[in-house]
């Protein structure tokens, strides 16, 4: 069964392989580096304070059935 293999073709032909390489590479730094920067919109964060009464009780009971 003769099927296609990477592994051995990228070592039989290590200077088309190491081209590739440095190829994707300076492409993706090239991408990179041409990335928009302030394409995400500025979200704000609620924060909610929850405040429970409890008649006749004092803060250290309230931290003590937490």
């Amino acid at each position: 069964m003769n099927c296609f293999n990477l592994s051995a073709l990228a070592v039989r032909e290590r200077a088309i392989t190491l081209f590739l390489l440095v190829a994707i590479m300076a492409a993706g730094i090239y991408a990179f580096l041409q990335l928009g920067r302030a394409e995400d919109p500025a979200f704000t964060i609620k924060v909610l304070t929850v405040a429970a009464v409890w008649p006749g009780a004092t803060a250290g009971d309230a931290k003590s059935r937490r």
